[in-house]
């Protein structure tokens, strides 16, 4: 269901490759109805005994069908066929983000014993296995926290902003290379990697929440200048995403941060690549990177499902899918984060001194303070959000401040081994 992009290249493989993929599946895999409601994208699928609809409930209640491949993406009308699919027994493989997010756990309670089960490995990290990792690797540890960022068209973007690019003129070329969709809103505010991080949370903490509970502030407002300021100090913006257990609930944050360049595995990715940081109690922290973006990425997620959710029917099972239990979800304000800071100053003043001792007198650490051309950088340690939100008004009726002209959350430098 969904012929574009990205059907397209499952389809594709599913042909060049049959034999492999007949042997790791225990035994052939064949295409028998294709859904889209565009005549043309269905054109290439002119094949013998393939059925062409342009309903996806048609393909699912198809005789013949095991399993269902939903690639049309979006909340409707993918949820509602993701829902029939599951409840009708069928294997099910999705790359859907915003559908799992949402209704990952109650489409679990729809699987039936004996159908193989549901997939979506291509809904978080594109061709990365951070999910199998999450659910496969990670048995026996306990995971802590997640830190990744697991949206490759901003950080395309952000790149470009790198490069002294308007945000505009990134975003038009992040579209040219088909890392952006048409309205890349879900991109620039933050949605997608939202919706990602609680399939995350899921995997990886066991609880379940809502991408509305996700304390999410996007890339719409930021520029070249963000970039050039950040660079100044080593560093570079990223969008980055947590999950963290705390003893007082879930954190969860989507937010632009300044990341070391030189020395931490985000400020090192580069182009449209992902990376997930996972912090556990025995295995340590683990470091995956790779594309997180593109159609043959996605692809390779989807193939990997089909063939694990096709063995698993054929022998009777299912693939597990972790369980998920309700979390107190950590109010934004509670949060602790370092933080950096761009003031636009007057001159003839101790300002530096001054906009310190503000914080400082406050309980906020200031760890570097840099001057120049009417501007001052600061950063600051790790303090709770309303703490610093207080510090801030503080600063901004300084007579010495002109503005606040952004700031951003920060992650202090660690190694990147």
């Amino acid at each position: 269901m969904g012929a574009g992009t990205v059907g397209s290249a499952v389809a594709r493989e599913l042909t060049a490759h049959a034999d492999l993929l007949a042997e790791r599946s225990g035994g052939p895999l064949l295409i028998r109805c294709v859904a889209d409601r565009d005549p043309e994208r269905l054109r290439p699928f002119l094949l013998t005994g393939v059925a062409l609809v342009d309903d996806g409930a048609q393909a699912i209640s198809r005789r013949g069908v095991d399993l269902a491949v939903e690639l049309i993406g979006g909340l409707e009308p993918a949820g509602t066929l993701l829902h029939q699919a599951v409840g009708s027994g069928l294997g099910t493989v999705t790359a859907n983000k915003a559908v799992i997010a949402r209704a990952g756990p109650e489409l679990a309670e729809l699987v039936r014993p004996g159908s193989g089960g549901l997939a979506f490995e291509a809904a978080v990290g594109a061709a990365m296995p951070v999910l199998a990792m999450l659910r496969d690797s990670l048995r026996a540890d306990s995971v802590r926290s997640i830190t990744a960022v697991i949206n490759g068209t901003t950080n395309y973007i952000l790149e470009r902003l790198r490069g002294g690019e308007s945000l505009d003129d990134a975003v038009a070329e992040a579209q040219r290379q088909g890392y952006a969709e048409a309205d890349p809103s879900a991109d620039l505010d933050g949605h997608d990697a939202a919706a990602k991080l609680c399939i995350l949370a899921w995997f990886g903490l066991g609880v379940s929440a809502h991408p509305d509970q996700v304390d999410r502030r996007g890339i719409r407002d930021l520029g070249p200048a963000d970039a050039a300021a950040a660079a100044k100090l080593g560093l570079a913006v990223r969008l980055v995403a947590r999950a963290e257990l705390t003893p007082g609930g879930l954190g969860l944050s989507v937010r632009p941060a300044l990341v070391p360049v030189s020395d931490h595995p985000l400020g090192v990715v580069a182009g449209a690549d992902n990376v997930v940081i996972v912090d556990t109690d025995l295995a340590g922290e683990l470091v995956l990177r790779g594309r997180g973006a593109g159609a043959d990425a996605a692809a390779s997620a989807v193939l990997s499902d089909i063939v694990a959710v096709a063995r698993a029917r054929r022998e009777g099972r299912n693939v597990p899918l972790p369980s998920a239990v309700p979390a107190r979800v950590l109010d934004p304000r509670e949060a602790e984060t370092a933080s950096a800071l761009r003031l636009l100053v007057r001159g003839g003043t101790d300002v530096p001194g001054i906009v310190t001792r503000m914080f400082e007198d406050r309980g906020i650490a200031v760890e570097q303070v840099t001057p120049g051309d009417g501007e001052l950088l600061v950063l600051t340690g790790p303090a709770a959000r309303d703490t610093f939100d207080g510090a801030m008004e503080a600063v901004r009726a300084l007579p010495g401040v002109k503005a606040v002209t952004r700031t951003l959350d920060r992650l202090v430098a660690r190694s990147a081994g």
